[in-house]
Formats: C-alpha cells, structure tokens, sequence
C-alpha cells in the first residue's frame, strides 16, 4: 500500500507538486504520465526521499513519514520498502559490476564493505 498525502515540492518560485494525493491498495497497478517538466520524476523521487518534499506525507505498508518533521530512521526504513530504476542510470565508473549492485545495500541495509562483498554474494555476476 502506498499513500500520498497533501504532496507538495516547490523550487524558487515554481511549484511542481501542488497537494498531491495517491492512495494505491496491494495489487493495483498505476501509472503517472505527463509532459516534460511536470513533475513526474519529482514525486517519484519524493517517494522515495531522493528529493524532500516540502509537505505532506508518504505511507508504505505500516512505515508513515512527514516530509516536514522524519528522522533519517524513518527515511531509511520506507526506502527499504521501495526500489528505483532510473531511466538514465549512472555507474561508478571506478566499481566493478559486484560493487555497484551492493553499494545499495551499504546505504539501505547498513551493510558493511566487507560483509557485503563476501558473507552476502549470493547473486551470480554471470547472469549480470
């Protein structure tokens, strides 16, 4: 379940986001279309506090966040709720392939460099 509450995101003077709400139950498939420069990758990115919204707020399952007032545990707990992929991706260059797929882990699950690279590989760079 996600929901969207009261969204709003402004930059300088323009606003993108004005008082958005979306209410998505388990199983429902949706899709946001638009022009250019509407706003559609700025909510998207909201959602998953890639960018802050100025207010409003965010419900995933049973973790609810106030884009105003959270705590970065609060953060981190609806982005383990949430997966991106960017339609222009960038890699580090100076990773290998392994490295780039579990640099995710380090900043979502907490994972450390080594615990990461060899306790948790457990996907095949083969099939990568």
């Amino acid at each position: 379940m996600i929901k969207l509450e009261n969204i709003h995101k402004q930059f300088g003077d323009t606003e993108v986001l004005k008082g958005i709400d979306i209410d998505i139950k388990q199983g429902e498939i949706i899709v946001i279309i638009g022009s250019s420069g509407t706003g559609k990758s700025t909510l998207l990115r909201c959602v998953n506090f890639l960018e802050q919204a100025d207010k409003g707020t965010i419900t995933i399952d049973d973790v609810k966040v106030d884009c105003q007032s959270h705590t970065k545990a609060e953060v981190l707990a609806l982005r383990r709720k949430t997966g991106f992929v960017f339609q222009n991706y960038a890699l580090f260059a100076h990773m290998t392939a392994r490295q780039n797929i579990a640099e995710g882990l380090i900043t979502v699950k907490g994972w450390k460099k080594t615990k990461r690279l060899k306790k948790h590989s457990k996907f095949s760079m083969t099939s990568v």
